[in-house]
């Protein structure tokens, strides 16, 4: 039916614009139904319900923080109780003997329970390395859990920037279809009245082909971020971002309130959430080493118990014992050693992983400032240049409609203004891409500050 419909309505010049809308909608129809629409603010605050991968880095930097409370029992003191039955081929002593020549009863079958307690007094200082451990590995996983949170915040604000430049975009290219649809119903009419040839009528024709491609391959690449930003905040389908009807002066000044400071202060201004991560990465890596270097020491502990025994009368007779215990390893096959090395070497592949994190972080931010610098830059010079294209081919129109210079010359110069204009929008947008990836970097970004850069106002 909708074929139909579009076949009907391309019979004319403002219908047949009608009819590329239609068909622009026609692509992403499929998609469209039912896509449920979100704003900045509700991405973001969905995404921080429902993303898979950040609830992921919760429950282990949960699971972490557990750790630490299992770490922390090591200083305790441990009370159990057990119980046993043994049967002997031959009567046994129920209890032991305590006075000479006097012998305790014998039974076959002996019932027997103890209640211990167990007190640590010294083990080298191997529970406070093992709580280090457990701390500082809590601490990579709140570092991991927060880098997941930033990261989903700069994808959710790229895709509503690159959202609002495709909308741009999408805008340009109706536009330049609605023209080139006027011209050639009115070329038709010139060629029906034997006043031009038919080679600019093909003219025509091909360069609403080749602006119709453009405007499909927009919508293919809006759907796409349709899909993305679903996926981001844990949907189960497509989420259509809500952006605003943005105009050329969005952009002016927004530098100004969006400061990134000179990019000579990079690298002693800002810890970014990776470089954190690897801190405690290293942290924890000392910590592994301190608690391997310290099995080599003894362990002193205090103990106390109470035995209860019964026959098969179950006549019950109980006693109490305590004592301090001394445990010295020995020789356990070069086991301590071999973890001491092992420890080592992942301290040292540790530190020289926060050297190349600390390089990576200091080359993006220079990276994301020079890219935002020269946005800017290239941004203005195309201002100017749509500005003066855009002069010259009205110009090349009117010299046209006085027959002084070809069609041909005019869509080329047409076409050169199209692609003029979008440049510029990409520069514009690619500021506040850059603007984003600054703030990520540096560890900086919140979802207030991505709000103003993303400018999102419906």
């Amino acid at each position: 039916m909708l074929a139909i419909i579009i076949g009907w309505l391309a019979k004319n010049c403002r219908a047949r614009l009608l009819a590329v809308l239609l068909l622009g909608m026609a692509a992403t129809a499929r998609a469209s139904d039912e896509v449920k629409s979100m704003t900045l603010p509700e991405a973001l605050e969905a995404a921080l319900a429902q993303n898979p991968s950040l609830r992921a880095a919760k429950a282990q930097r949960q699971a972490a923080e557990a750790r630490i409370s299992e770490a922390k029992s090591g200083y305790l003191p441990q009370l159990a109780f057990t119980a046993g039955y043994t049967r002997y081929e031959e009567p046994n002593i129920v209890v032991p003997i305590h006075r000479t020549g006097v012998f305790p009863p014998l039974d076959n079958d002996i019932y027997e329970g103890i209640t211990s307690l167990k007190v640590p007094l010294f083990n080298g200082g191997r529970t406070h390395a093992a709580h280090r451990t457990a701390s500082a590995f809590a601490g990579e996983t709140r570092a991991v859990e927060e880098l997941a949170g930033l990261q989903l915040l700069e994808g959710i604000a790229q895709i509503y920037v690159q959202s609002q430049e495709l909308q741009d975009k999408k805008t340009l290219v109706l536009a330049r279809l609605n023209t080139l649809y006027r011209r050639y119903d009115e070329l038709r009419t010139l060629l029906q009245e034997g006043r031009i040839s038919p080679a600019d009528l093909a003219l025509v024709a091909s360069a609403i082909g080749t602006t119709r491609s453009d405007s499909l391959e927009i919508e293919s690449k809006v759907y796409e971020l349709f899909i993305r930003l679903g996926q981001l905040v844990g949907a189960d389908g497509p989420i259509q971002p809500v952006v605003s009807n943005s105009a050329q002066s969005q952009f002016e000044g927004l530098q100004e309130k969006v400061v990134l400071p000179d990019s000579g202060k990079i690298v002693a201004d800002y810890r970014g959430l990776e470089l954190r991560q690897a801190q405690a990465q290293l942290e924890r890596a000392e910590a592994h080493y301190a608690q391997a270097a310290r099995a080599f020491w003894p362990e002193i502990s205090g103990f106390a118990s109470y035995i209860l025994r019964a026959g098969d009368d179950f006549d019950q007779t109980g006693e109490w014992a305590a004592g301090i215990s001394l445990r010295l390893p020995l020789f356990e096959g070069g086991r301590r050693l071999a973890a001491k090395s092992a420890a080592k070497s992942s301290l040292a592949a540790a530190d020289e992983q926060l050297r190349s994190v600390w390089q990576n972080q200091t080359a993006g931010l220079r990276i994301a400032y020079e890219q935002w610098r020269i946005s800017g830059e290239r941004r203005r010079h195309l201002t100017e240049a749509v500005e003066n294209k855009s002069r010259s081919v009205s110009a090349q129109k009117q010299i046209y409609e006085a027959g002084r210079t070809s069609l041909s010359e005019l869509l080329t110069q047409e076409t050169e203004l199209l692609r003029l204009q979008m440049d510029e929008r990409s520069m514009a947008y690619g500021e506040q891409l850059a603007m984003l990836r600054y703030h990520s970097t540096a560890g900086t970004l919140t979802a207030d500050l991505a709000g103003m850069i993303v400018r999102n106002v419906p």
